[in-house]
C-alpha cells in the first residue's frame, strides 16, 4: 500500500545540482510515484551547513510503499552533495482542474429591485 511523502532536498552548490535533483527523482520513480517536483533553486541558509552558505533547493511530492522510504533516506546521507534532506509523510491533495470564469458585467446581474419592461 503505497502512502504519499513529501521530500525536501539541500544540496551543495559547489557539486551539480541539476544532476543531483535528476538522480533522486529518478530513485524515487524506482520505488514510487513522482507527483511534482518543486525546484527552488539556490538559496541562503540560515546557517552554515558544511562550511557552505547557500544550497540548492528541491521538493519532492511522491507516493512509494513505506519500506522503500529507508532506502531514499540512506542514499541521501551517504551522498557528499547533499547538504540535508528531509522526508516527512503527508497528504496530497487531489489536482484539481482549474476553471476560470469570465467576470460578470453589472448590466448582466439583476438584484430584482428593478422591474425590466419585457412589454
Amino acid at each position: 500500500m503505497s502512502r504519499d511523502y513529501e521530500m525536501a532536498l539541500i544540496v551543495d552548490t559547489q557539486e551539480n545540482a541539476d544532476e543531483t535533483v535528476k538522480h533522486y527523482e529518478s530513485l524515487i520513480a524506482e520505488h514510487g510515484t513522482v507527483v511534482n517536483v518543486d525546484r527552488w533553486g539556490v538559496r541562503r541558509l540560515a546557517y552554515e551547513i558544511q562550511k557552505r552558505q547557500q544550497g540548492d533547493y528541491t521538493f519532492f511530492l511522491f507516493q512509494a510503499d513505506p519500506g522503500a522510504i529507508a532506502g531514499v533516506d540512506r542514499a541521501c546521507r551517504l551522498d557528499e552533495a547533499v547538504l540535508r534532506h528531509l522526508i516527512l509523510q503527508t497528504e496530497i491533495p487531489p489536482q484539481e482542474e482549474v476553471v476560470e470564469e469570465s467576470p460578470e458585467s453589472p448590466e448582466d446581474v439583476s438584484d430584482g429591485s428593478e422591474e425590466e419592461d419585457a412589454e
